[in-house]
This record gives structure tokens, sequence and C-alpha cells, in this order.
């Protein structure tokens, strides 16, 4: 779910272009393979839960899932000036590797997406730091750039991800999602979501065109997203 980052209405001006600009050379976007990330990231997700009063305490200070530590699971970190500002988790999904969050929450809606053949890029746990949130209006943008890069890097037809509903007018301004009306009870937190839906092949060109930093190069998209030899690629993502 998507419910730490605010649903900021930038529009594409001159004036998101010039943030833009002066914030790009400060901010680096990796995945979280160590120990020590992946820490800093569960921490970051809890102190924006409790803040957002979705979890209740607990001595751990952390907040994580099983859907985490699956084979087709990416937990990115967004940093400025190399302080943690911002996280998401993505799953890479087809027919050969079909368990991801939002289908546990939607499966009549994404039962028919995952039938048709074509990978889905499911967006979940996007989080950021408080006071640098305020500080770069543009962070949700540029936290979900890795969203856009993962459809173009795996070939993905369909974006899906988990909103809170007042989120609702950011991704369809934003992204053009369409937004569907069933609003679930998310498991393990105290908020519900709606489920957000794009069809990657046919909107990319307006995206691109809308916000050019969305576009990427097939070596970015390789350091963010290939395995390792040691991890190997995840299950179902070779065929």
């Amino acid at each position: 779910m998507t419910p730490a980052v605010p649903a900021q209405s930038t529009p594409a001006t001159a004036a998101f272009s010039e943030d833009l600009s002066a914030l790009s050379p400060h901010i680096t976007c990796n995945r979280a393979k160590r120990y020590q990330e992946r820490e800093a990231i569960f921490h970051l997700r809890y102190r924006s839960y409790l803040r957002a009063e979705i979890v209740s305490p607990n001595p751990f200070l952390r907040f994580t899932d099983d859907a985490d530590h699956a084979g087709n699971a990416y937990l990115l970190a967004c940093r400025v000036n190399g302080k943690l500002a911002s996280s998401l988790r993505l799953h890479v999904s087809s027919r050969k590797t079909p368990k991801f969050p939002s289908l546990e929450l939607f499966p009549h809606a994404l039962q028919p997406l995952l039938e048709d053949g074509e990978r889905i890029v499911d967006l979940s746990h996007v989080v950021a730091n408080e006071t640098l949130a305020r500080q770069h209006p543009i962070l949700p943008y540029v936290t979900l750039r890795p969203w856009i890069m993962a459809a173009e890097h795996f070939e993905a037809k369909h974006l899906v991800a988990a909103i809170k509903p007042e989120h609702r007018p950011f991704y369809e301004r934003a992204f053009n999602c369409r937004v569907h009306a069933e609003v679930k009870q998310l498991p393990h937190l105290s908020a519900r979501a709606s489920l957000a839906t794009l069809d990657f092949r046919s909107a990319a060109k307006h995206l691109y065109g809308k916000f050019p930093f969305l576009r990427s190069s097939p070596s970015e998209r390789q350091r963010l997203f290939e395995r390792d030899l040691q991890g190997g690629p995840a299950d179902g993502l070779t065929g």
C-alpha cells in the first residue's frame, strides 16, 4: 500500500522542472540488498505508518511482512544527499510468478490480468521521510519513477497498486491510472485501500511526454533490477 507519500498536485510546469533539476543531482535510487539497507527501510515504514496511525507501537520499531522476502520482490530506497528519503516495494509477476500483494486484496480485478499472459508490476509500501517530503514536494514523483522503470525493463503491460482512497486524485492526475471503486481493509494495517491500474503500453508515450524525467536508459534499469549471480533472476522472469 502507499499510505505515506503525500498526494501532491505539482503540475508539469516550469517550476516543476526547475525543482526536479535542482533535486536530481542529489538523489540516488538503489535496490536494498544488504541487511542494513533493508532494516533502514523497515524502520522508515514503521515511523511513517505510526505517524499515520495505521500501526500500533512495537518494541522492534520496524514493519515488514512476508511479501518482502518473495523471490519476485524488489525493495528500493531513494536517498537525498545520502539520507534515506523514501522507499517503495515492487513485485514483478506473471503466470509463472502469480503472487503479489494487490492480488490478494483484489483477486476479481487482477486475476484476469494475470490470465492474459502479460507481466504485472505491483507497487506497495511507498513511504517517505516526513521532513524531506516537506522540503521536496516533487519527492512522490521521483519515488515512483522506478515503478515506471520496472515496467520498461520487464516489458510489463500492467501497473497496479493498492493505494489510500484519498490518494486517488494524485494517481489519476499524475499517471492517468484507473482507480477502481472497490475498497478493501488492509491486513495488519488500520487502513483501507483502493486499486489503481494502468495499461503501461498504452500510456507510456503520454507519460513520457508529460514527464520526460520518467525515461531511463537500459543501463540504469539493468543496474536497478538485474539480480546478481548469487541471487539469480526472480522466478518466472526469464520467460
